[in-house]
């Protein structure tokens, strides 16, 4: 990866922040955290300074329409050229069906297409393994996983931008605080490192752990009736 401006979209993502890390390289090198204006972001974008990095913040809402989403990568990469963008957006605690399909789904489909018209090098989309494997008890965030990953998969394939998608299990983090822990469970920085082991490998896709690809295809083979009511 060469030096140039890096973009973390969710810039108060614990997995994004991880894999922002693990990619970053040696300061100076200029970042772009994007988000909800939000305490952990200005203390994301705060230790990103203390490390010697220049910071720059922008407000990202999943109500963005083309034209605005085309304006904030304008405003953000006025100065430099994009070369890394990590999507880091994803939430199991929206209001409605309609919002969960919003935020996870159609929103990052749109985002992902204006990333890809700058051409930058790597595009990381950070999917979830429920793309591949949705449950009805977190249906609309699994939905939304399927399209954001699919958007994100034929976009890799009619571009020149070389576009990762990371399919991680259960992931210990803010947002699963309270959860039972159910097998294959992983960290932020075990996600972040297998992330930089795909890129270096020019990989498409990466299930987190890689035993997780082998267990979702075991469990679409099984019944559903003969599941907990949590893994249907």
């Amino acid at each position: 990866m060469t030096a140039g401006s890096v973009l973390l979209v969710g810039g108060s993502s614990e997995i994004g922040m991880a894999v922002l890390m693990q990619l970053l390289g040696p300061a100076p090198r200029q970042v772009i955290l994007a988000g909800r204006p939000s305490g952990e972001l200005w203390r994301n974008a705060e230790k990103l300074r203390e490390a010697g990095y220049p910071v720059d913040t922008a407000e990202y809402d999943a109500a963005l329409d083309t034209g605005e989403l085309d304006g904030m990568l304008d405003k953000v990469c006025a100065e430099r050229p994009l070369e890394l963008a990590i999507v880091a957006v994803g939430s199991m605690a929206t209001t409605s069906f309609a919002e969960g399909l919003l935020v996870n789904g159609t929103a990052i489909s749109l985002l992902l297409q204006a990333l890809v018209r700058r051409k930058p090098e790597q595009v990381v989309l950070l999917s979830s393994a429920a793309a591949v494997r949705p449950r009805a008890s977190i249906a609309a965030y699994s939905l939304g996983k399927q399209l954001a990953d699919s958007t994100a998969l034929v976009l890799g394939r009619q571009s020149d931008v070389r576009v990762l998608v990371v399919r991680p299990g259960f992931v210990t983090t803010r947002m699963t605080a309270g959860l039972s822990k159910p097998p294959l469970a992983t960290t932020p920085e075990r996600v972040a490192r297998r992330v930089a082991a795909a890129i270096e490998l020019r990989k498409t896709v990466v299930w987190v752990p890689g035993a997780m690809s082998l267990a979702v295809r075991v469990l679409n083979l099984l019944p559903r009736k003969l599941l907990p009511a949590a893994w249907r």
